[in-house]
């Protein structure tokens, strides 16, 4: 059985409130975006619907939308705000949600348009639009549950939304499909998916027009996106000739992806923006309805020192406006502030808070427009909660935001043994250069611990008061010498590549080349016998960093290749050296100068062993080798 209350369904700000015009608050945005053009590539204004229009009713729609616009610009700031009791209850929650469908259904109970013809206001927008008044404020539901539900994204593609029930008497067609309600259960289970019939026996009075959403990615430097969802219905029987509908809403949510310090505590703040638009337009009879609802906030996001989004804070603004041909001007908002909390695992809102409320009608903040606000913050939050998440994620990757700086920089200062070197290390964000107050951990030397040492293992750094490290080098250098450092901070993570400082390459480098040739010797033996001792032609060459020592002066190690083949000559016996590989080339010790000139070099080198071969090869064919 489908309860009375399925009514309390899918529409978002369809709740008519006291209020003054619609705000717009001082943006924090880059140029490129405005609360009128969400994103970089062109789309259609939030106000304007972006379906076809035949000329003549493209007039009437400019004609209604300027009266609104204009009524918009001549708006007077938000009052300070009026403090009311707010029921921390008429927030939708979101625990134990675990999927997008979840969520939506959590949201649902205060996103209706049952109260849209209340007050005399709501009874003149009724009475405007007609017999189908009821059946058009079905469809605006429709449509809003069937935007929210795209928006989310694929996860929520099968998602089974609803939209009210209407009062009809026309018998159930059970040629339609059926269409999936949601219906109120109990206090633990608020909404139940159902299945029923409930043909919508108009459609076949129309051509409707409903292209695939448009999704549009947030700038460069943001995460987020925006969402166009469209529909139009004119009509194509004699009774419904000339009549024309359309639906447009918007979806535009984003945060910057790495945070910046702001204010005298240089807090981490991560700025973000939301906006949502519905708008109806009708036309039926000479008769000409413009519906539209707009709701903009700007949003902080404070991150801790842990890298974490803390906390959001939102301003808020809602505006609901209708004008038609005969239909008298109405425009009415109201503005809220407060934070919220994301839970990190799921990216989910809670902790809502509203600070203060402004613009409500004389009769104050009544019940319903304290769950309006509710509802509307919980839509706020939900989107605007996973572009933050996601935006978190980003800068917590290392060094996407921040870079670690070093004074003296990385590879600017010569290796000596056992030498101790001064490093001034801060953080500053990649973007602004400014430096992050941060504590920098797990200091290690490198390549591997110790290779020297350095001290302390963390420290902490403020603008003005960077952090100290000493890094004493070994006794031998290794390459890569030097230490490594990571931190977390209030506007981003640092380390590993980005974190390290490391000692440059030695100031002298011995480069030693050879070509040895020995011709062959012909020797005879006391005993007679005719000997040779082969020629060889040998290729030498190493490559060897010095590094300058108290007691020895210049020492350093490094690879020698050699490569030597014999020279044959016939004979009955033949002396033969050959072979191929590398060595160690030793310099033990010496001196280097180049005052006065010339430059001179006085080094004591040992080449060390190679693996060369002596052979004896005689006629008898026998052969030694030593």
């Amino acid at each position: 059985m489908i309860s009375a209350r399925v009514v309390l369904l899918l529409s978002v700000v369809l709740l008519p409130v006291g209020c003054g015009g619609e705000k717009h608050l001082p943006s924090s945005n880059p140029p490129e975006y405005t609360s009128r053009q969400a994103y970089t590539a062109p789309a259609t204004a939030p106000s304007v619907p972006s379906t076809p229009i035949a000329p003549t009713q493209l007039t009437e729609l400019e004609r209604l939308r300027s009266k609104l616009d204009s009524l918009e610009a001549g708006q007077k700031t938000k009052g300070e705000g009026k403090k009311v009791t707010f029921d921390p209850n008429s927030f939708p929650s979101f625990k134990g949600v675990t999927n997008p469908c979840e969520a939506l259904s959590r949201l649902a109970h205060g996103l209706s348009s049952i109260q849209l013809f209340s007050g005399n206001e709501g009874a003149a927008l009724k009475n405007a639009l007609g017999q189908e008044a009821n059946e058009i404020a079905r469809r605006m539901d429709e449509q809003i549950a069937e935007g929210l539900k795209h928006s989310l994204g694929p996860g929520a593609a099968d998602c089974p939304i609803s939209v009210r029930t209407r009062k009809s008497s026309v018998q159930i067609d059970r040629v339609h499909p059926a269409r999936v309600v949601l219906a109120h259960t109990t206090p633990t289970q608020p909404f139940l998916l159902a299945q029923t019939t409930i043909p919508d026996p108009s459609q076949d009075d129309y051509d409707v027009n409903k292209p695939p959403m448009r999704r549009e990615n947030a700038p460069t430097g943001w995460v987020g996106y925006k969402t166009t969802d469209t529909m139009m219905r004119i009509g194509k029987q004699p009774r419904t000739e000339g009549i024309y509908e359309s639906y447009d809403m918007v979806i535009a949510t984003k945060a910057q992806q790495c945070p910046h310090l702001e204010g005298p505590d240089l807090k981490g703040i991560t700025d973000g923006t939301f906006e949502w638009s519905f708008v109806m337009y009708r036309r039926a009879m000479g008769q000409a309805v413009l519906y539209r609802r707009h709701v903009v906030a700007t949003l902080k996001g404070e991150v801790d020192d842990n890298a974490k989004v803390k906390q959001v804070d939102f301003d808020v603004t809602v505006t609901l406006q209708h004008i038609g041909t005969e239909l008298a001007l109405y425009s009415q908002s109201y503005g809220s502030t407060g934070h919220f909390t994301l839970d990190q695992r799921t990216s989910l809102p809670q902790e809502f808070k509203i600070i203060t409320v402004s613009d409500f009608s004389e009769s104050g903040a009544q019940a319903n427009d304290a769950q309006l606000i509710g509802t509307l913050t919980a839509l706020v939050a939900y989107f605007s909660g996973q572009e933050y998440h996601k935006a978190q994620q980003y800068w917590n990757h290392p060094n996407t935001c921040v870079e670690i700086v070093f004074n003296p920089a990385t590879k600017t200062q010569r290796f000596a043994p056992n030498k101790s070197y001064q490093v001034k290390t801060e953080l500053r964000t990649k973007k602004e250069q400014t430096v992050v107050p941060t504590k920098f951990k797990e200091a290690r030397e490198r390549p591997r611990e110790g290779n020297g040492r350095v001290s302390p293992r963390e420290a902490d750094s403020q603008p003005g008061a960077p952090t100290m490290f000493t890094y004493q080098a070994p006794a031998s250098r290794v390459r890569h010498s030097g230490f490594r450092v990571k931190t977390v901070s209030r506007a981003g993570v640092a380390e590993t590549k980005d974190g390290e400082w490391e000692l440059a390459p030695a100031d002298y480098v011995l480069e030693f080349k050879s070509h040895i040739v020995q011709e062959p010797l012909n020797l005879v033996s006391g005993f007679g016998m005719q000997m040779s001792s082969n020629g060889f032609d040998a290729h030498v060459q190493a490559t060897v960093p010095l590094q300058h020592t108290e007691d020895r002066g210049w020492v350093g190690e490094g690879v020698m290749q050699y490569a030597t083949r014999t020279k044959t000559q016939a004979a009955q016996c033949e002396f033969r050296v050959q072979g191929t590989g590398t060595t160690t080339f030793h310099v033990n010790g010496g001196s280097i100068s180049s005052d006065p000139e010339p430059f001179s070099v006085n080094l004591i080198i040992l080449p060390g062993q190679s693996g060369e071969v002596l052979e004896t090869h005689c006629t008898s064919g026998n052969t030694l080798k030593n």
